[in-house]
């Protein structure tokens, strides 16, 4: 049997939702609606596949529902409340670690969807934190060394084939003093090791880090890698 197929479409926070059987829900693809639209983005939530979409519109739509309404009220088809969940964007961080040698830390995940990959010391940005905060806490927590934070290398988008888009901060950062020793935390790193810039554009899978390193070092781009496949995405 096909998947279900609905149209998110989103103006300005507000958000279009017909009435279908006492619930309000997206629109299915392909039906009439009174104004013109653009497909940005499919993703499959649940059994269903959802197309975000931008309206053209004249005005702004007050009369659509607000975004941020949506998980409170009862009337809402869960579908809804995934996609909109879906919809907003995880930010995390990752630095280009270099040491006195011009080397390039990586580090090797032992949990995640990252397990056993090479890649630069980063995560997620925690609610309210400046990301060249979190850089520098992550860094910390996964490698035990206290770095200082440089210049921002680039803001990166990616989507890892999971419903939601990912923006990954990338900087440039030096060690505070040299002599510290590198301990990565066991719970979350499996191995740490510095290398040239090519070895670690040629080790890493992560397109964040890849371009980031790109940027530092102008390297040309490494033949391309098969990139992470996240666990079952939780929109």
């Amino acid at each position: 049997m096909a998947p279900r197929r609905l149209l998110y479409i989103e103006s300005d926070g507000q958000v279009y939702l017909i009435e279908r059987d006492g619930r309000w829900t997206f629109p299915d693809e392909g039906g009439r609606l009174p104004f013109p639209y653009k497909v940005l983005h499919s993703a499959k939530i649940l059994d269903t596949v959802v197309s975000f979409c931008r309206p053209e519109l004249k005005e702004f739509p007050a009369h659509w529902v607000f975004k941020d309404d949506i998980p409170l009220r009862q009337d809402i088809d869960p579908i809804v409340q995934r996609a909109i969940n879906a919809s907003l964007a995880r930010c995390v961080v990752g630095i280009i670690l270099t040491n006195a040698k011009d080397e390039v830390l990586l580090v090797k995940s032992s949990r995640g969807f990252t397990k056993g990959m090479w890649n630069v010391p980063g995560g997620f940005i925690e609610y309210g934190e400046p990301p060249e905060v979190a850089a520098a806490r992550e860094a910390k927590e996964e490698t035990g060394l206290d770095v200082t934070i440089g210049d921002l290398l680039g803001v990166y988008t990616e989507r890892f084939e999971s419903p939601y888009f990912m923006y990954g901060f990338m900087y440039a950062a030096t060690l505070e003093d040299a002599s510290q020793t590198l301990t990565p935390d066991p719970t979350e790193i499996a191995d740490a090791r510095w290398m040239s810039p090519q070895k670690a554009m040629a080790s890493t899978r992560n397109p964040f880090a890849a371009q980031a390193l790109r940027r530092r070092f102008s390297l040309r781009p490494a033949q391309a890698s098969p990139r992470p496949r996240p666990r079952a995405a939780r929109a």
